[in-house]
């Protein structure tokens, strides 16, 4: 077992970056990395843009695929089994100064990653905050942490049955439509209630769930697929290709060709 400090990882690093409290990188992966049990000084995020990988910790093994946004702690033993030569992560790193500086912890860190519908969007767009590389470069990142993670600190809605039910329906039904009238005959529940208490049991407007939903489903379409952006943003739910930009471009900070070469 293994300690890797600071910016390091098993994979092959790329593009690292060092802001104040942050670390950017990519890590590529093949059959002569390293793979033994180890651990980071540092809590991570990485999310699998190619590939995938055999990860095993705390007792589990699971296969990870570019589907996935991985969440680790300070000091959290685990194990990274390439298994396709292509294996690509994109990683960010946090250390503690910056979360006790924010007040955030590792475990709401960790909640933000695995129940938040925007984990990859967030990602992509820190990624594409990178590209621009000047003075406000590190604020912007600060920002996207600061504000990912706030969404996730909402108040606990698993007590709350219309909107599990409801959170349940949209993810069910992501491709369709549905006025805020129909989603209230549906949950039995006034309209103004709905609208009012959803982003704060979720962290945003049922439209912005929906539409981050349909935008990550479309990530894999586009890494998966040969079909046309018009193609996929019809079968994503989109009215037309147009729209479609629109809305990939607002919350990855890509657009879909860019994406699908990245």
């Amino acid at each position: 077992m293994s300690t890797l400090n600071k910016g390091e990882y098993s994979g092959n690093i790329l593009n690292l970056v060092e802001f104040e409290g942050i670390i950017t990188s990519k890590t590529a992966y093949h059959d002569k990395v390293d793979q033994s049990y180890h651990y980071h000084a540092n809590p991570h995020l990485s999310f699998i843009i190619n590939g995938a990988h055999l990860e095993r910790k705390n007792n589990q093994t699971a296969v990870k695929t570019s589907k996935d946004v991985l969440f680790y702690h300070s000091g959290e033993f685990h194990q990274t089994i390439p298994f396709t030569p292509d294996t690509k992560n994109l990683n960010l790193e946090i250390d503690s100064d910056f979360l006790q500086k924010h007040d955030i912890s590792e475990e709401l860190l960790e909640k933000a990653v695995l129940k938040n519908v925007r984990s990859k969007l967030f990602m992509l767009k820190l990624n594409s905050e990178l590209n621009f590389n000047d003075g406000l470069t590190q604020t912007a990142l600060h920002s996207l942490i600061l504000d990912f993670v706030a969404e996730a600190d909402v108040k606990d809605y698993q007590q709350i049955l219309w909107c599990t039910k409801l959170e349940e329906f949209l993810n069910d039904n992501w491709y369709l439509n549905h006025s805020l009238e129909e989603l209230s005959i549906l949950l039995g529940v006034h309209p103004v209630t709905i609208s009012k208490h959803f982003p704060k049991y979720i962290g945003c407007t049922i439209s912005e769930y929906v539409r981050r939903i349909r935008i990550t489903r479309s990530l894999d379409l586009l890494k998966s697929s040969n079909q046309s952006l018009t193609e996929i943003a019809l079968f994503c739910g989109f009215s037309d290709q147009s729209h479609f930009l629109r809305t990939f471009k607002h919350l990855t900070g890509l657009n879909p060709k860019s994406f699908r070469n990245f």
